[in-house]
This record gives C-alpha cells, sequence and structure tokens, in this order.
C-alpha cells in the first residue's frame, strides 16, 4: 500500500512531516499499516492524526481537498498524473512481510467442492507467478482490460511484482504482522492459527509456515 501527499504540498515530503493521515475504515489492513508503520519508521504516533474516510475514493478526496496530508491513492492514478501526487509512505519500505488477505470459504463449501477450493488457489498461484515471470506481459493484459496506458500499468505491475509481497500461501511473518496490526488496533482476541488456516488446499509448493507449533 502506497501513501501519496499532493505534489503541491510544499511541508509533506517524508512520514515525519504527517500531522494527518486517511485509512479506508477500522480495523482494515490500511488501518493496522498507519498504527505499524510510524513505530516502525521511529516517528511519534502520537503527532499523527489518523483519519477514517470510509474508503481509497474517500480518502482520494479528502487528500485533493487539502483535508489530510497523506492518503492511499491507487497506483495507476499516481503513475498517470505524477504532476499531482508524490509518494511519502510504501509500506514495503518498513514491512517486509504482512499478510492483507487470505482466500477465504466455508467450511461447508469447502468439504463439498474441495477441487473448486484447490483449482481457485492453484490458478491464483500460477497467477502470481506469471506475472513475476513477464510483468511486461502482465501489464499488457492489465491496461487491456483497464483501458490505461501500456506504460503506466507497466510501472505499476513492475513496482508491484518486485517487493515480492504477493503469494498464494503464508507463512509465519506475515501472519504475525498482521496479528500485530490486529492488537494495534484494540483487539485483546487470540486466534488460533492451527484452525484459522487450513494448509489442505494450497497449491503445491507455496509457503505454509504456521504461527503456532500444528500439527500439518
Amino acid at each position: 500500500m502506497n501513501f501519496y501527499a499532493l505534489a503541491s504540498n510544499p511541508n509533506i515530503n517524508s512520514i515525519e512531516d504527517v500531522r494527518r493521515w486517511a485509512y479506508t475504515r477500522p480495523n482494515s489492513a490500511s488501518d493496522a499499516l498507519t498504527r505499524l508503520i510510524p513505530s516502525l519508521a521511529g516517528v511519534d504516533a502520537g503527532q499523527i492524526e489518523r483519519v477514517a474516510s470510509g474508503g481509497i475514493g474517500e480518502g482520494f478526496a479528502l487528500l485533493e481537498a487539502g483535508n489530510v496530508d497523506i492518503a492511499l491513492v491507487p497506483s495507476i492514478v499516481a503513475e498517470q498524473r505524477p504532476e499531482d501526487f508524490k509518494l511519502i509512505v510504501s509500506s514495503p519500505d518498513y514491512m517486509s512481510r504482512f499478510l492483507q488477505s487470505t482466500i477465504t470459504t466455508t467450511k461447508d463449501y469447502a468439504a463439498s467442492n474441495p477441487g473448486v477450493v484447490r483449482a481457485i488457489n492453484a490458478g491464483y498461484t500460477e497467477a502470481v507467478a506469471s506475472i513475476k515471470a513477464d510483468p511486461v506481459a502482465a501489464a499488457e493484459i492489465y491496461a487491456n482490460y483497464t483501458g490505461f496506458d501500456v506504460e503506466s500499468a507497466t510501472a505499476v505491475v513492475e513496482r508491484a511484482s518486485s517487493v515480492d509481497t504477493w503469494g498464494g500461501g503464508f507463512d509465519t511473518a506475515s501472519v504475525m504482522s498482521a496479528q500485530d496490526g490486529v492488537e494495534a488496533s484494540g483487539s485483546d482476541r487470540e486466534p488460533d492459527f492451527c484452525t484459522l488456516f487450513d494448509p489442505d488446499f494450497l497449491a503445491e509448493g507455496v509457503t505454509n509456515d504456521m504461527p503456532d507449533d500444528c500439527e500439518s
């Protein structure tokens, strides 16, 4: 996730300058990151007012209106309008591993349709591998699908694939970083990671490290 300031704002040039930081919704990945990153950057979180915008588009509007210093801006928008935005915080610069989302289904559906669940995970894993192997080809597909120009699409895909944050499995560091974000948001829940994740449906060869000592 990348947080941008307006290029026209001379007062915001680094994370140390940020005073009003927009995230989407409470308990979201962006909420967690706005809580974790200041500490990792050595910045006093007390100097930052965190603003829940409700969504990426709403945060984008707050930024353009000058109501916040930085907000999530879709990468393709930032690439197409470099004269309007400047990158202030890129989460991979501070966190090498962070579990942002998972592919989830119900227990009943997984039991009744195990092949479908495995195929979806396998397809996703194959897609990630193909993007890493040939980001230019992936960017052309992305551009054709979205209508964006190929140059901007290529910049977005190459940046996303270069930080190695996408994958079809899970690992201890990523899961625990996400849990740190949950706890920073005020939750005291202690999930049973051994039952929360089911590795039986993962594609072959992906990372499958549990945070707890679980039996495979």
